[in-house]
């Protein structure tokens, strides 16, 4: 068989709460699922089906929920002998890593080295990582970065206006969410008979949100910086703020580096505009009034950043949602939409309630669309790419 043109690979996707699983033979998805709500309430979805899920004891780690997967794979007569190799979402590969990387000794040392960059992301991968290292040493793994496709953008739009030394030492921007935006590009590439819009702004909007504005193809600017904090309002993330506000922080409210990272990270965005949720779907069913503000500040902000990606772009030929929220909920959709009608957008109404692939009225300047969000599919690509170069 030629390598990579129909071989298993097993895909992993590790969050802070969830392990994320795909088995691909070739680019086929065989079948997938995760083991969500790490450190509170574990348990296993296979086929990504809430019916059929499975607790899991209340200890249960990253480390544990692989074991959980790989015995589910096995119980449907999948062992590590018949997968060829397992590709990994890894969130940061700071500046280094600007492709995806087989790993070896000294490799998987660097990568542990980054750590510090993305500190509530980056080790959830490592953890998969090692831990297939002590369960099976010479399965073949490739870590793909989030980071990796934004290496595009031109300096004057990744660097922060900080004295050299600090720019050298990796404190400059760097964009993530980039193996989605990666596969949105390709998606709207086929759909569009070989090349993506030329100027194409991405809405990734889910409990993590960015958008990335992509000039033929490549990144040329994003919302999101150094950390996964800037740009958008998101689940519990606050996005864009005044550094004063957290100067002023420090010094009234005596925080210190942990409490101000709870804050921002984990106590802020919708959850902390509307008190209530993080949710979107909860937040768009509710009646109340912060509910609805939280929504709404949600999509104007979203919306007015965006037009800041314009500067990037030299105009739009066309506009994309995916994620949870860009691809399954209309009301934002249509609020974003409505915030850029002065650029001659303008949605069909019928057509965004029902989800459908292209959205916009026959009136509107450009196209809108939505392209489900599949970073499995993206690192799969990659895996099998890797296994074709190390038998060529």
């Amino acid at each position: 068989m030629k390598a990579g043109s129909g071989q298993r690979v097993l895909v992993l996707n590790a969050g802070s709460s969830s392990l994320k699983f795909a088995l691909f033979a070739g680019l086929a998805r065989v079948w997938h699922g995760q083991v969500e709500g790490i450190g509170t309430r574990p348990r296993f979805l296979p086929g990504g089906e809430a019916a059929q899920a499975l607790a899991l004891p209340a200890s249960t780690g990253h480390a544990a929920a692989l074991e959980v997967i790989l015995a589910a794979l096995a119980a449907r007569g999948i062992g590590l002998s018949g997968i060829a190799a397992c590709g990994h979402r890894i969130v940061h590969g700071g500046a280094r890593f600007v492709a995806p990387l087989r790993l070896a000794g000294g490799e998987l040392d660097d990568l542990h080295a980054l750590r510090a960059l993305a500190p509530l992301h980056n080790r959830f991968g490592l953890e998969a990582i090692d831990a297939l290292v002590r369960i099976a040493s010479g399965l073949p793994q490739v870590a793909c970065f989030d980071t990796a496709f934004h290496a595009t953008v031109p300096e004057v739009a990744s660097r922060y206006a900080l004295p050299a030394e600090l720019h050298e030492a990796g404190y400059r921007r760097y964009g993530f969410h980039g193996l989605n935006f990666e596969h949105v590009t390709a998606a709207l590439a086929e759909r569009g008979g070989g090349t993506p819009p030329a100027r194409l702004l991405i809405f990734h909007l889910g409990n993590g949100c960015s958008i990335a504005a992509v000039r033929d193809g490549r990144s040329v600017g994003t919302t999101m910086g150094y950390s996964t904090l800037d740009g958008l309002v998101m689940g519990t993330r606050c996005g864009a703020i005044d550094p004063g506000v957290l100067l002023a922080l420090q010094r009234d409210r005596g925080l210190d580096a942990d409490a101000l990272e709870e804050l921002l990270y984990r106590r802020s965005g919708l959850l902390g505009v509307s008190g209530r949720s993080p949710d979107m779907r909860e937040l768009t069913r509710s009646d109340e009034e912060a509910c609805r503000f939280a929504v709404e500040h949600f999509s104007y902000w979203a919306a007015r950043q965006a037009g800041s990606l314009l500067v990037a772009l030299g105009g739009l030929d066309a506009i994309a949602f995916t994620g949870g929220i860009g691809a399954g909920s209309a009301r934002v959709r249509a609020q974003i939409v409505a915030h850029l009608a002065w650029l001659g957008l303008e949605i069909d109404a019928a057509r965004n309630e029902r989800n459908e692939a292209e959205l916009a009225s026959a009136g509107s300047r450009c196209p809108i669309l939505i392209v489900e969000a599949d970073e499995e599919r993206v690192i799969a690509r990659h895996v099998h790419a890797a296994l074709r170069a190390s038998h060529a």
